[in-house]
């Protein structure tokens, strides 16, 4: 990497998870654990992260706070990429999970409207602008105790969109790559907080790391 230029002449793999993991370290998220599998016949690797907000201790289902899952693909075609200005598809895959009791008496259209106000509030207030369109797909499961009593256990509502970052094998800049992945980091630190407070009150805060505890 030429340090003082700021420009690096291949985004490699390591190079993208390293950076990911710099940037929800600066948004104030933390792991839960990090997953990352080969599979030799493809050559393609894949990243999973599973990224939490500041929660207390034990974590249970009754406290646990909104999280996301974050993955990548990394195949043969990224890695030819890599090292040519040629452009090809990459995308950050996020997939949210909330929690919701299970004494929530709101209907599944209420917690939809719910989840697409909080997404367009945070939205508008980090840019300015309302979404020109749905960034999340949303699903909405119930668990019961039993199918006999029918008790409602918990909630949870599922949310999964997608960020493309392809621009990153044009500009080759180490910069750019820590400035995209900061700013996507940044919305989701936002996202998590906001649906907390909307749906899981008191959830976020009191984390403390092995080191500090």
């Amino acid at each position: 990497m030429d340090v003082e230029r700021g420009y690096t002449t291949l985004l490699s793999y390591e190079e993208l998870a390293n950076a990911i993991e710099e940037a929800w370290e600066q948004a104030g998220l933390h792991e839960h654990g990090v997953n990352e599998t080969i599979n030799p016949a493809t050559l393609e690797r894949t990243f999973r992260a599973e990224i939490f907000p500041d929660h207390g201790e034990p974590l249970t289902e009754q406290n646990i706070p909104p999280w996301v899952e974050l993955s990548f693909v990394w195949d043969a075609e990224h890695q030819r990429a890599s090292t040519a200005n040629t452009p090809v598809a990459l995308e950050l895959l996020w997939n949210y999970t909330i929690t919701l009791a299970g004494h929530d008496k709101r209907s599944d259209l209420e917690l939809l409207k719910a989840f697409a106000t909080v997404v367009n509030q945070t939205i508008r207030k980090l840019f300015q602008q309302a979404p020109d369109h749905d960034m999340l797909a949303v699903e909405i499961r119930r668990s019961y105790q039993s199918a006999e009593t029918r008790e409602l256990q918990h909630i949870v509502i599922y949310a999964s969109g997608g960020s493309d970052i392809s621009e990153l094998f044009i500009s080759k800049s180490a910069d750019m790559l820590r400035t995209v992945l900061h700013e996507e980091m940044l919305v989701v630190a936002s996202l998590l907080r906001a649906l907390a407070e909307a749906f899981s009150p008191g959830s976020v805060g009191g984390y403390r790391t092995v080191e500090s505890a």
